[in-house]
């Protein structure tokens, strides 16, 4: 069945300076500023630039997701009354260290937080702990998960999300991440939310298309996505995509994006899921279909290896 998300992406912006007495203020002044305007929108997701965590929290004013301070309140704050979910930076303190932190809240409360798993140097020199893995949080916005910044170059902590299959992954950044973001999106066969301080950041589609982005007229870019999908291959399933298409029309699309290979098959009803139209037509996930290939050759070696001649030395 069609599960929408309205999501939105917050460009960071401050007139704080960072380090100076006064940024925390600012940057939460800033923060709830942000947030009011976006109240009403009807969003159910919202990601927040890792800036938040850089300018507007230090080591010693980090804060416990059991005893929420300023930034935490008002996250929570916001997410009870408008009734959605944000991927909120911050610095957290647990068993007494200190984390660059992905806090996700939701109207019923923090649900999980996820901890920067690839310190940049400056961040270790400056005392804070490294994370431990992929984090993967249900929450009424999707299975979300988190990665924050300089993360985004180590395929340890991409493989960590490819097996937990996150729906929604959360970007919350200071840079770009360039093809990267788009890597990210297609490996985990989910939509990203990338939240940087510049224009360029938004909202990518499995495929790493772009969804929605910031730019000289958008600071927040938002998009309406819908999470009822499946990504399979085209071989041996696109005959059956012609069937799909005269039998549910406009409820059910099959998404081929050009020179890639897979298509995505989208349920925008409340009658089936993609899910039950794949088994209907007995179309095979991209994954299912990937690790078959892997299962084949790998016997289709270890059969040649016998039968191959042994190398003469002479």
């Amino acid at each position: 069945m069609a599960r929408f998300v309205h999501a939105a992406a917050v460009l960071f912006a401050t007139r704080a300076e960072r380090g100076a007495k006064d940024a925390g203020r600012i940057v939460l002044a800033e923060t709830r500023e942000t947030l009011d305007g976006l109240r009403g929108y009807g969003l159910d997701l919202i990601v927040l630039s890792e800036g938040v965590e850089a300018y507007g929290l230090t080591i010693e004013t980090a804060e416990e997701v059991a005893k929420p301070g300023p930034f935490l309140s008002l996250y929570l704050e916001f997410a009870a009354r408008e009734r959605c979910t944000i991927a909120g930076s911050a610095k957290i303190r647990e068993a007494g260290r200190v984390y660059n932190s992905i806090v996700f809240v939701t109207p019923a409360g923090i649900a999980g937080a996820y901890h920067k798993s690839f310190l940049t140097d400056g961040e270790i020199a400056d005392g804070l702990a490294s994370g431990r893995g992929a984090v993967t949080v249900e929450t009424p916005a999707g299975r979300l998960g988190g990665a924050i910044c300089f993360d985004l170059n180590f395929g340890a902590l991409l493989d960590g999300y490819r097996a937990n299959r996150p729906e929604i992954l959360c970007f919350a950044s200071m840079y770009h991440g360039g093809l990267m973001q788009a890597q990210w999106a297609y490996q985990c066969r989910a939509y990203f939310v990338a939240a940087l301080p510049f224009i360029g950041g938004g909202i990518l589609d499995p495929f790493g298309r772009p969804v929605a982005l910031s730019d000289c007229y958008t600071q927040h870019p938002c998009a309406r996505i819908n999470l009822d999908y499946v990504m399979v291959h085209l071989d041996k399933n696109r005959e059956k995509f012609p069937d799909i298409r005269r039998k549910y029309r406009h409820a059910v699309s099959v998404d081929i994006p050009a020179d890639i290979g897979p298509a995505l098959i989208v349920s925008h009803t409340e009658q089936r899921t993609a899910a039950e139209v794949v088994a209907e037509f007995g179309l095979e996930p991209l994954d299912d279909y990937l690790a078959r290939a892997i299962a084949a050759n790998e016997k289709n070696r270890a059969e040649c290896a016998v039968s191959w001649p042994q190398s003469v030395s002479g």
